[in-house]
């Protein structure tokens, strides 16, 4: 993935919450609110996005993979294909943020 690639789907994520706090946190750009990376919200690498409580979501465009307890995942061609979707599943995973599975 390039450069330009990574920054869509960061601007994705950026689009839904222009303030989110941004760290590279285990080895991935990530994002929370309020500084609380204890329960961050999601988490770009180069070739997905990975939200901590994607367990938690509706997913009506079937976009998440992933059967941990917690996390779940878009990959970047799905994100580049449904921004819409993606930035529906950052607004909620936003609101769900210290909801607990």
């Amino acid at each position: 993935m390039t450069d330009d690639e990574r920054d869509e789907l960061i601007a994705m994520v950026r689009r839904v919450q222009p303030d989110f706090d941004e760290a590279v946190k285990w080895g991935r750009r990530t994002f929370t609110v309020d500084g609380d990376w204890h329960h961050w919200v999601c988490a770009v690498t180069p070739q997905k996005i990975v939200f901590h409580k994607g367990a938690l979501l509706a997913d009506p465009d079937g976009l998440l993979t992933g059967s941990g307890a917690y996390v779940r995942e878009v990959s970047a061609a799905a994100a580049r294909a449904a921004p819409a979707a993606v930035e529906s599943l950052v607004r909620e995973a936003v609101k769900r943020q210290r909801d607990m599975v």
